[in-house]
């Protein structure tokens, strides 16, 4: 084998990371997903490590082997893999690829569309809707801070190299890191419900008049002041619980759920309930 036995350069550690941060997904397909931009940001790693031509492209190829994780947390798999090709120790790179893809993208894919996405988008959201331009901040600057954390995450895979594993899935960390993030993002997103839904309610019209012997009336309680003193909000609650249940329990999906309740608002609407 044509190795140069070298210690990779900053140049082709930042080359990679960049590469890889950058170009991921650019060639994502169904066949091998995210295997072709994993293996372009190989290249500088590799032209390092060989200096044969066929070899390079031997080592590439095996690099083009199925691979789908977050980006983000990718960026942890790759730091560490590039740290093990710089060890020569190919197959260990290959079984770490193989053992953390499917744990840190669960992960990821929770950090980023329970924790951040959805409370950041419904802020933003309503800022928009008061025209306010800090809505585009608030809307991108948390996408942009995960962004930039890829660069850190790299080189601390690289550090670690095979180590990272124990760091990421020893002592039942990444069970207990996941089930703690889906709980904290939805408390987050469950404590919007209020205000997403603060217009469902039932209309003035549904009240309890009670007039005196003269057949005046004396005060008028509307069903929804009742509710509310039983709790408030309580009907944006159920709403929510309601959806909770037709997409959980019985398996509807949520397109078919929100056209269920798009009907039903529409029908409550057009008799005066709401």
């Amino acid at each position: 084998m044509a190795k140069t036995n070298k210690k990779l350069s900053k140049k082709a550690l930042s080359s990679a990371c960049a590469r890889h941060n950058w170009a991921l997904q650019w060639c994502w397909n169904y066949e091998r997903m995210q295997a072709a931009g994993y293996a372009y940001a190989m290249v500088p790693v590799i032209k390092e490590l060989y200096s044969d031509n066929d070899e390079q492209c031997r080592e590439l190829e095996r690099h083009m082997q199925f691979y789908n994780t977050h980006p983000g947390a990718s960026a942890l798999i790759i730091g560490a893999d590039v740290a093990l090709e710089e060890g020569y120790q190919a197959e260990v790179g290959d079984s770490l690829k193989v053992a953390l893809m499917g744990p840190l993208a669960g992960i990821g894919d929770t950090i980023q569309a329970v924790i951040v996405t959805p409370p950041f988008s419904i802020m933003a959201a309503g800022m928009a809707a008061e025209r306010n331009w800090l809505s585009l901040v608030v809307l991108t600057l948390p996408l942009i801070i995960l962004f930039i954390i890829r660069w850190p995450l790299f080189f601390y895979g690289y550090k670690k190299g095979a180590d990272v594993i124990a760091d990421v899935s020893g002592a039942g960390t990444l069970d207990k890191l996941q089930s703690a993030a889906s709980v904290l993002g939805m408390t987050v997103v469950g404590g919007f419900v209020p205000s997403i839904l603060s217009g469902l309610k039932f209309s003035d019209k549904l009240a309890t008049v009670q007039k005196n012997d003269a057949g005046e009336v004396i005060s008028t309680t509307t069903v929804q002041s009742g509710l509310d003193a039983i709790l408030p909000y309580l009907i944006p609650i159920l709403a929510t619980a309601g959806c909770y249940v037709l997409i959980k329990k019985f398996k509807i999906s949520p397109l078919i759920t929100i056209l269920i309740v798009a009907a039903v608002a529409f029908i409550l609407g057009a008799v005066g309930w709401m």
